[in-house]
């Protein structure tokens, strides 16, 4: 067993037994909340905001930034906005979804027909546009409000924001906390040797806008993830040679002429790069694509939450705050799709609104616990503790069975893995089919190439 994890258990199973004196019912736990705060205004926090109100719960959004939308809504500054605050959107220019549209929408809520199953970036945000203004939501979000701390204080939340237009330190009361403030926020800057020396421009995929910056330059994208494989078709036709540094192994199309696949990085020049292969290029412009940490600095102690830029534990269905069952966080569940996140919002808003019966805490505890030991079985880490993965359609049902969330249907994971494997093998064109859904099992791709992208969607 990783020996990190091992630590990490051992000291769990320490604290159940510590835990036994300030479990509040053994039978199972049961909120009713006065007051519920959501941290965030992108998808997830907009999602529980429509079931509070759906279930009659008093709420309001704390949003740091002038707009809602999270990270689908576009800021063209880089580095801190117009208020000073870190830009926390990573959009940038024709993006387009990497995943069906069906695998995103909201329950209930679809977008109108005729929308291309792999929509626009501006599509998205319109989409969450109309779903504030269909379920009456902008009243109750509280814009350029930055929350700076959430302290327990014995029987209820203290949480601070800052008013970023007039620097005013605000603290409410909340009964319930919902954590929504996105995964997407916090670049992972790698580290290598000589890095501080490279005289050419060095940029996250947080911080890249438009491709226009790129024309007729020699430019290193390192990483293929999403992000990565996608700025390698925004520059392939732009850049006067694109070095590509990834060990992706996948069906790799003909980008250009100008494209060159690398291993990993060895060191940093002035001037450009070395590689593992021994090899150089020179190079103007570097883009790392490498990724995000979880960032929660508003987290007091008193939370009883462990958060790290990797994982945050121990959480009861990768939601509920054990230790204080009236705090849940949406999106950390890893390898996931969008749905994913609507549905623990309803689950949030049961629990808030006193409809949904936790387990106790010591069996929340333990359940904890087991899996922390099959990480151990399948030979993971402590960092995939908040993984979801292939388990994702028995996660929708868990959810259904423990709190009556409607049952998202198992064709969307069918969707999604099918989705994974295909991007990867047909890299340049696999936006250009659109899904419909049959029944919950089954569903149709068809080819329907467009020259533009339409968006169907009113706001």
């Amino acid at each position: 067993m990783d020996s990190e994890l091992k630590n990490t258990m051992y000291y769990y199973v320490t604290l159940l037994c510590m835990f036994n004196i300030l479990f509040v019912n053994v039978n199972g736990l049961t909120l009713k909340t006065s007051r519920a705060c959501i941290i965030g205004a992108g998808y997830s926090g907009l999602g529980a905001a429509r079931y509070m109100k759906q279930y009659h719960v008093n709420f309001t959004v704390f949003e740091a930034t002038r707009n809602f939308g999270g990270t689908w809504h576009f800021d063209p500054h880089v580095g801190t906005d117009e208020d000073g605050l870190p830009v926390f959107s990573s959009m940038y220019n024709d993006l387009r979804t990497n995943t069906p549209r069906q695998t995103m929408e909201y329950y209930d809520f679809p977008f109108p027909e005729g929308t291309p199953s792999y929509p626009s970036a501006t599509c998205f945000l319109d989409y969450l546009k109309s779903f504030v203004k269909h379920f009456d939501l902008l009243s109750h979000i509280q814009l350029r409000s930055l929350v700076t701390s959430v302290k327990w204080a014995g029987n209820h939340w203290n949480l601070t924001y800052t008013k970023t237009d007039t620097k005013e330190n605000v603290t409410e009361t909340c009964d319930f906390i919902v954590v929504a403030n996105g995964p997407y926020n916090t670049p992972v800057w790698p580290k290598y040797d000589g890095i501080d020396t490279f005289e050419g421009s060095m940029i996250h995929s947080h911080d890249y806008k438009d491709r226009k910056a790129y024309k007729n330059r020699k430019v290193l994208i390192v990483g293929a993830g999403a992000s990565g494989l996608d700025l390698a078709i925004q520059l392939s036709n732009v850049t006067a040679k694109l070095v590509h540094s990834h060990h992706l192994v996948y069906n790799e199309p003909k980008f250009f002429d100008g494209y060159v696949k690398k291993p990993d990085i060895m060191a940093f020049t002035p001037k450009g790069v070395i590689f593992r292969d021994e090899s150089f290029e020179e190079l103007d412009d570097v883009i790392f694509c490498t990724g995000y940490d979880f960032n929660h600095p508003f987290l007091d102690e008193s939370c009883g939450v462990t958060s790290t830029a990797k994982f945050v534990l121990p959480l009861h269905k990768q939601l509920v705050n054990i230790k204080h069952p009236s705090m849940v966080f949406l999106g950390i569940a890893k390898k996931i799709i969008t749905r994913v996140m609507d549905a623990q919002a309803e689950y949030a808003a049961l629990l808030a609104s006193g409809k949904l019966k936790l387990p106790s805490q010591e069996e929340m505890l333990n359940s904890w616990l087991k899996h922390i030991s099959s990480l151990q079985v399948k030979g993971m880490k402590i960092i995939d503790l908040n993984v979801v993965g292939s388990e994702m359609d028995q996660y929708f049902g868990n959810l259904t069975e423990e709190a009556g969330v409607v049952r998202a249907p198992p064709v969307l994971t069918a969707i999604r893995d099918f989705n994974g494997v295909n991007r990867l093998d047909d890299l340049l064109n696999y936006r250009e089919y659109d899904y419909s859904i049959i029944d919950n099992f089954h569903y149709e791709r068809k080819y329907n190439p467009r020259q533009n992208i339409p968006c169907p969607v009113e706001v």
